[in-house]
């Protein structure tokens, strides 16, 4: 079995996959539709959606990152009776890799665990098709850099970007079985969503050559499909399935004839801290988190637009406080992924449960703000 640590590992690293999967999908769904608003945007154009796409782009590069490392570095202690895997002489422990294109390290790992290569597959395939949209993404922000050839790169850049997704996609549904075992299961509904997500942004490419509009459109419903799909992994998560729908053999701790990842001294209620998740409520603040951090951060950019025009100094203090929220948000995640049960304690239990209605609160009024703003602008 493996030891506690890396258990706990696991869980915060596929926490930390699904919230910045979710709240991407919030900044690409958002600033794909708007891409079509150009001229009721007017000098917002930009922070509604370059800004927009830049923010999710960070956030789906360290999903996909994680995804690599998950699998680059998965290691499974022998069981009682079995060889351990070969080590090195001198080595007490495997080493940790940060390089996510270590494709033979990865595949000898998942082999040796009897996963397959398939995690693997999945999760190099989508860090691909973010670089690629990367790409896209630097030649519509500088277009130096594409030297004369920016619908070109982009158009390109997005089509290999959004194959890669689509592939990635497709792995999922075949490590969950999706096409040949006709059950329902979180995992095959998630990795389904994906895949039909990519699809979709496959087809948002065909068009960028023909309908800029519908293709936008495609992209915004694509990115919607994925917000479906990357909510559902974070159920997931709080049903301790931390292998998502990527990395399905963690979804299965502990079942018989499965890998089992809980360490021995489990039996002895060692592990009752690290083994704890969170409640259905729980699962309902992670989703107000994601859409705090990201709603604030286009308040942000709009307001940030409006002190560039206007350099009054008011304006730049607008445009701290609405950012404000998108701080107090993430602060909540990094907390809640260490502190998933509810302290028992007073006052820290009244504290806990303030911080997240507040930051519910916080939700609606910047919500509201940015639902202001759009009515305004297209009106006008």
């Amino acid at each position: 079995v493996e030891v506690e640590e890396e258990w706990v590992w696991k869980r915060t690293l596929s926490y930390w996959i699904a919230v910045t999967f979710f709240e991407g999908s919030i900044f690409f769904t958002i600033s794909s539709f708007m891409f079509n608003q150009e001229d009721a945007l007017g000098t917002y154009f930009a922070p509604m959606t370059l800004y927009g796409y830049c923010a999710g782009k960070v956030l789906f590069l360290i999903c996909t990152y994680f995804m690599c490392l998950q699998t680059v570095n998965f290691h499974v202690c022998a069981n009682e009776g079995e060889e351990a895997p070969p080590t090195a002489p001198d080595e007490e422990e495997p080493p940790f890799y940060l390089w996510p294109y270590r494709y033979r390290t990865a595949i000898d790992n998942l082999e040796r665990a009897g996963v397959g290569p398939l995690p693997y597959y999945a999760a190099s395939t989508y860090l691909t098709g973010v670089l690629c949209f990367t790409v896209g993404l630097i030649a519509e922000i500088a277009p130096a850099f594409a030297f004369g050839y920016e619908p070109t790169v982009v158009r390109w850049s997005f089509l290999f970007g959004s194959i890669g997704f689509s592939l990635g996609g497709f792995f999922e549904c075949l490590q969950n079985r999706t096409f040949t075992e006709f059950y329902f299961s979180k995992g095959k509904v998630g990795a389904f969503l994906n895949f039909v997500a990519g699809s979709i942004f496959c087809v948002g490419a065909k068009y960028a050559w023909s309908d800029t509009k519908m293709s936008c459109n495609m992209y915004g419903l694509g990115s919607a499909v994925y917000m479906l799909g990357s909510s559902l992994q974070i159920i997931m998560w709080k049903d301790e399935q931390f292998g998502l729908t990527f990395l399905t053999v963690l979804n299965n701790l502990g079942s018989p004839g499965k890998l089992a990842t809980l360490a021995t001294t489990a039996d002895k209620g060692e592990l009752d801290d690290s083994h704890a998740h969170f409640s259905g409520l729980g699962a309902f603040f992670i989703h107000v988190y994601c859409a705090c951090g990201a709603v604030s951060m286009y308040n942000f950019n709009i307001e940030m637009r409006t002190f560039i025009e206007g350099s009054s100094w008011r304006s730049f203090q607008f445009a701290f406080n609405e950012f404000l929220p998108c701080m107090f948000a993430h602060m909540m995640m990094a907390l809640t992924s260490a502190v998933m049960r509810t302290p028992k304690v007073a006052p820290y239990r009244q504290l806990y449960r303030a911080a997240r209605w507040v930051c519910l609160v916080l939700t609606v009024n910047s919500c509201c703000t940015l639902f202001e703003f759009l009515i305004y602008q297209i009106r006008s």
